[in-house]
């Protein structure tokens, strides 16, 4: 019966037009939640691959009890019914494409547009049917690795066929990312990422429930990308000045500087981030013990190092209102509160492809010459109170 289920399986997803990969994934079993776990000395990630999203990480806090620390849903099987997105693969081009079109070699593409304003059509993380929002295939899942594998038509609107890999690996208290694609028939646009909304106190009651007195440092994001108020660079490329609300270079911040419920800091407006940073490194860049990003809460104790070999980082608060998603079981149920978690993607410059200027083609343009890949590391620490 099993072999026939199998077979039953692969033959449906071809007939559709899907991923011939999909037998693979039938020989992998999930848990009772519909999620693949992994797991390390000192933590456990749990993945479903609905959009390969990290549905929960337990760690112990810093009085030894485990707590989970992302946003995320209780079953996979709400991750397909879900119209937002609260995590997951971020492709075939991570972060925007304005005006939902590109012009590569002569010819003008046009992508999926899945903005929220139907005046400035925009392309967000791949579009509709980007990575993050369809059933990835189970290659491999092993008690410490687990790797899913898409093979993208070009169903947005992207050139050519891309077949991914997209791995995640653990080992003591480190969740390590290797994605990599060989682009197939012709050139296209390629970033690749992975999106999760961290909360270090695990949504536990005592805490404040945002991540407002999260400790952020970003050490080589002197700069970043100008933004309308639609959120579209406008390829300016603007200074975080020392102490202004996008410093978070010259020393650790708490995340509450950003978050004003009024929008007002000084000059600036800040309702929360989303906001491409660049990581402007000397080279060698050291991306194995040199984080580009620190977040650390002092309820918890909980500390996480995020290191890269990308050029950009995107980071974005959980800006929706009060009660979007439910929190998860784990976490005491209820609803997620605004500002309730932020995630830092690594990525390229978002929107480089519409802006030649920036001069990246080297780095977003790939083709059947050459594979991408990118790696990205969260190591964690926890820090104990002193006796």
């Amino acid at each position: 019966m099993r072999v026939f289920h199998v077979l039953k399986t692969f033959v449906r997803y071809l007939w559709v037009g899907g991923n011939p990969f999909v037998i693979i994934t039938a020989l992998h079993t999930p848990n009772e939640e519909g999620k693949y776990v992994i797991q390390a000395e000192g933590i456990r990630l749990a993945f479903t691959n609905n959009g390969g999203a990290l549905a929960n990480f337990w760690i112990n806090d810093k009085h030894g009890k485990e707590i989970d620390i992302v946003m995320g849903l209780d079953n996979a099987t709400q991750y397909a019914e879900y119209e937002g997105r609260v995590g997951g693969a971020l492709g075939r081009y991570a972060g925007m494409i304005s005006g939902a079109s590109f012009e590569l070699n002569g010819k003008r593409w046009k992508t999926s547009n899945n903005g929220k304003n139907p005046d400035k059509p925009v392309t967000l993380n791949g579009g509709k049917r980007g990575w993050g929002n369809i059933r990835l295939d189970v290659a491999v899942h092993t008690k410490d690795t687990l790797t899913f594998f898409i093979y993208d038509r070009g169903a947005n609107g992207f050139p050519g066929v891309a077949g991914a890999s997209l791995t995640h690996t653990v080992t003591p208290f480190a969740w390590h990312m290797s994605y990599g694609s060989t682009p197939m028939k012709e050139a296209g646009p390629m970033d690749l990422s992975h999106q999760v909304f961290w909360n270090l106190d695990g949504f536990v009651e005592n805490s404040t429930r945002t991540v407002e007195n999260h400790m952020l440092s970003l050490p080589y994001a002197g700069l970043r990308l100008g933004i309308d108020e639609d959120k579209i660079p406008t390829g300016d490329i603007l200074g975080n000045k020392k102490d202004s609300a996008f410093d978070f270079w010259s020393k650790p911040r708490p995340l509450g500087v950003v978050m004003d419920q009024d929008g007002k800091k000084g000059t600036e407006i800040v309702r929360g981030l989303d906001n491409t940073f660049l990581t402007t490194r000397s080279q060698p860049w050291g991306k194995d013990h040199k984080p580009v990003a620190s977040l650390k809460s002092e309820h918890s104790g909980i500390k996480l190092d995020l290191y890269s070999d990308q050029e950009a980082l995107q980071v974005v608060t959980w800006n929706e209102t009060d009660g979007a998603i439910p929190l998860k079981k784990s976490q005491g149920g209820g609803d997620t509160p605004r500002f309730g978690g932020v995630s830092i993607q690594t990525q390229d410059w978002t929107d480089a492809i519409n802006h030649p200027e920036w001069q990246r083609d080297e780095k977003i343009i790939w083709g059947p010459d050459r594979c991408f890949i990118a790696y990205s590391t969260f190591r964690f620490s926890v820090e104990k109170d002193s006796p």
